[in-house]
């Protein structure tokens, strides 16, 4: 059976490492915790992995996600316009 705290503590801990890592970009936190909403999934054991995705929808996560296309002038990393990103890839 899944143990629902060790669950929960990991999703939040995804949740929070996403948070620290996005520089207060939306789109770069949607990215970072989708793909560690994801990952616990893969780790579940098969026979609780519905239980795992369940607890994770709940949490926001996306099966289906599709990373941030970025428009002219945008950053494909944090959604933001190049002049004002703070990435450090631009020039």
């Amino acid at each position: 059976m899944t143990d629902m705290a060790s669950l929960t503590h990991r999703i939040k801990a995804a949740e929070a490492d996403a948070s620290r890592r996005c520089g207060c970009s939306d789109v770069l936190y949607d990215s970072l915790v989708q793909a560690s909403y994801a990952s616990i999934l893969e780790q579940a054991p098969a026979e609780e992995r519905e239980a795992t995705e369940a607890a994770l929808k709940e949490r926001g996560f996306d099966p289906e996600f599709v990373p941030y296309e970025a428009a002219d002038g945008e950053c494909d990393l944090t959604g933001i316009d190049v002049d004002h990103c703070p990435c450090g890839r631009h020039p």
